[in-house]
């Protein structure tokens, strides 16, 4: 994790996008400090969870819709986005429970 400190943010993100990038790495790209760092991290299908509950707290909003879209967030953080004062991340949560409900 001290390799995180001696990169650039473009350079954290092609990582974040990496699909050779391990799921330890993934969950500490998800604690970056630049926002979009982590909104890659929160894009990913394969996004750890842990890293989903935490990236669901965050105000910007690339890392919210990010989140909103991603086909493998669970319904919970669907739930928690639906409820956002943002009205964009709002709306592609909301969606996104209502497709499920018709799949279910």
């Amino acid at each position: 994790m001290a390799l995180l400190t001696t990169r650039t943010s473009p350079e954290d993100r092609a990582r974040a996008l990496d699909p050779l990038t391990s799921r330890a790495d993934l969950v500490a790209l998800a604690a970056h400090r630049a926002a979009d760092v982590r909104a890659a991290v929160a894009s990913r299908r394969d996004c750890p969870l842990a890293s989903m509950l935490a990236l669901v707290n965050e105000d910007d909003p690339r890392i919210l819709q990010a989140l909103a879209c991603n086909p493998s967030a669970p319904l919970t953080v669907l739930e928690t986005l639906a409820g956002h004062r943002r009205p964009v991340v709002r709306e592609i949560a909301k969606a996104r429970l209502r497709a499920a409900a018709q799949v279910a």
